[in-house]
């Protein structure tokens, strides 16, 4: 504290000294100033030049704090925190609040040290709230739970600063006393949302368990309810989910007051591509959204939701968390510094990885014996035809449509129709070798021959396949049980690509430019193969969500998630039951 005491009077170097027009988020201002750093904190900010070791002379461009993300998944990138690290921060991210429950679902405790453990390799700044519904659900088989004895283990390890997003909302509304303790337990922290078209009294009573934040609203009235009631609203804008466009307008020129941006989930290859969160600033600022309040909403603004005092803005004491953008259009990063130190150029990585990775890389998750054509058969005897429930698959959406369908009954069993686009979909539990295998129909997937399948299965990740015949679906499965997970497309007894994701069947070690690279492929083989669906893995991946209407499948079979409840692959009555 001496040392910025004595470099902000002057009195000694700072280590460097950036001239440039900052971006200052307290009064909504930019002017031409200089910034002292000394030993990774900003010491100084001013009109005039104080000594320095070193400069950064910033002839044409922006000072701004670097970026916050607050709330995102790291696993559904396909990538490892150190592997993801290295994708955002040339973006100009600093730091992320990520919520581990995908992995958690999978390995537990054990899995979420391995993201702290992996993301500790670089000088991203990660947070993570405890996942708060492992499982999500009582309809599914999950790898692992995480209840009252293993949140008071994880309230111990450093980064964890809350609840991750409370997604049984129900079982907040209806007083279950289970879910009701995970949030009793972490009082004090900050407690994150999940509460899709909650409006009204539930709403009411949502809030007042001590929930602070949601990220669901798609609609501007139920954002505008939900910011009226004291919540933070986070606008999401990632890979799957797209909601700034309908949101925007719920921020006024100089009032994002309890407003952030967040990604949620964002893919490898739109990382790639598209960007992080200057991607989400560019599309702010295309929606309307004035320059330096969508700044604000992805630095200050998640800042103060989450306590981190030292982040979020360009002032003495903070730390040197800083991006040099040449516009407030595109917000492409010139240079990102982390704690005074240069750690990206020119879109460029450059500050490496301080230590090897986590000893335990969680690779052998997929404990399932190989499964065989017999074990896909649906049989039927309720006669030559029948009224089948199948899932209806809405392009760009994570809901899906409850349709039903008569299909013909071969030799006493209901096949694949792909003439119908009417397509056999699995779900393999992967996680305690039970044997379990959810089966049922899907349309719209487009697949006039062959099969794909994914380890990849939000929550609980046991292992989706979709295919025309039973064979390419076993092989497409068995090949996960190979790699160790992953995503495959098969065909006529031949793999045609496939992406391991050997860390927990989720993540690869690989950078994200590979994964990129493999992900095109995987979609030029589907694609080769009839699907017409623009991002078949991830289709894939929510059709085993149970929270999420209208039908689903898990391992336990079909879902009807509006009832809650196992429902019979075939209608026995018009009433549907």
């Amino acid at each position: 504290m001496e040392k910025l005491v004595e470099a902000s009077l002057g009195r000694s170097p700072v280590d460097i000294l950036l001239h440039g027009e900052v971006v200052d988020v307290y009064r909504r201002e930019i002017s031409s100033l200089y910034v002292g750093v000394k030993d990774g904190r900003i010491s100084y900010v001013g009109e005039r030049p104080v000594p320095s070791r070193d400069r950064l002379e910033v002839r044409s461009g922006y000072i701004l704090p670097a970026y916050i993300d607050g709330h995102t998944h790291i696993e559904s990138s396909l990538l490892t925190p150190s592997q993801y690290a290295a994708a955002v921060i040339p973006k100009g991210t600093c730091c992320v609040v990520a919520d581990p429950h995908e992995i958690a679902n999978v390995s537990g405790v054990e899995g979420v040290r391995f993201m702290v453990e992996d993301a500790a390799r670089t000088p991203l700044r990660v947070y993570f709230t405890i996942p708060s519904c492992v499982p999500a659900t009582s309809l599914e088989t999950s790898g692992a739970t995480i209840g009252l004895r293993e949140i008071e283990k994880l309230k111990s390890v450093e980064g964890v600063i809350g609840l991750g997003e409370v997604m049984n909302f129900m079982g907040v509304i209806r007083g279950d006393r289970s879910i009701l303790e995970k949030i009793e337990a972490c009082a004090g922290m900050t407690v994150d949302g999940h509460a899709p078209g909650l409006r009204g009294p539930e709403l009411c009573a949502y809030i007042s368990a001590g929930i602070g934040s949601d990220h669901e609203s798609t609609t501007l009235d139920e954002a505008s309810e939900k910011l009226s009631l004291g919540m933070w609203i986070m606008i999401r804008e990632g890979s799957t989910s797209k909601n700034l466009h309908d949101l925007a307008p719920l921020v006024s020129r100089g009032s994002p007051e309890r407003v952030m941006l967040v990604t949620d989930d964002v893919h490898a290859g739109d990382l790639v591509e598209e960007g992080h969160m200057d991607h989400l600033l560019k599309r702010a600022v295309e929606e309307g959204i004035d320059p330096v309040d969508a700044v604000r909403m992805a630095t200050i603004k998640p800042a103060e939701y989450f306590g981190l005092k030292l982040l979020g803005g360009v002032a003495p004491g903070k730390w040197a968390d800083l991006v040099v953008v040449e516009d407030l259009r595109r917000f492409k990063a010139e240079t990102v510094l982390i704690g005074g130190e240069v750690v990206a150029e020119k879109g460029r990585y450059l500050a490496g990885f301080k230590k090897p990775p986590p000893k335990t890389a969680l690779k052998n998750t997929m404990n399932f014996e190989r499964i065989k054509p017999r074990d896909l058969s649906v049989r039927c005897n309720l006669g030559d035809e029948v009224a089948v429930r199948v899932i209806g698959l809405v392009e760009g959406q994570l809901y899906t449509e409850h349709l039903k369908v008569r299909m013909k009954v071969v030799n006493g069993e209901v096949r694949a129709d792909p003439t119908r686009d009417i397509l056999k979909v699995c779900v393999v539990e992967r996680h305690k070798r039970t044997g379990r295998v959810g089966k049922g129909f899907l349309k719209g997937f487009g697949l006039k021959e062959g099969a794909v399948a994914s380890s990849v299965a939000h929550d609980s990740h046991n292992v989706i396949a979709v295919g025309v015949d039973d064979v390419d679906i076993c092989l497409a499965v068995n090949r996960l049980k190979e790699t160790g997970g992953g995503l495959t497309v098969a065909c006529k007894g031949k793999v045609l690509s496939d992406l391991p994701l050997p860390v927990a069947g989720l993540m690869s070690m690989k950078t994200a430019g590979e994964v990129s690279a493999q992900m095109k492929r995987l979609h030029e083989a589907a694609a080769s193969l009839g699907c017409r669906v623009e991002s078949p893995f991830v289709a894939l991946s929510f059709l085993s969500l149970p929270v999420i209407p209208k039908l689903k499948i898990t391992d336990l079979g079909l879902i009807d998630v509006e009832k809650f409840e196992i429902v019979d692959l075939f209608v026995r009555d018009e009433s549907g039951r």
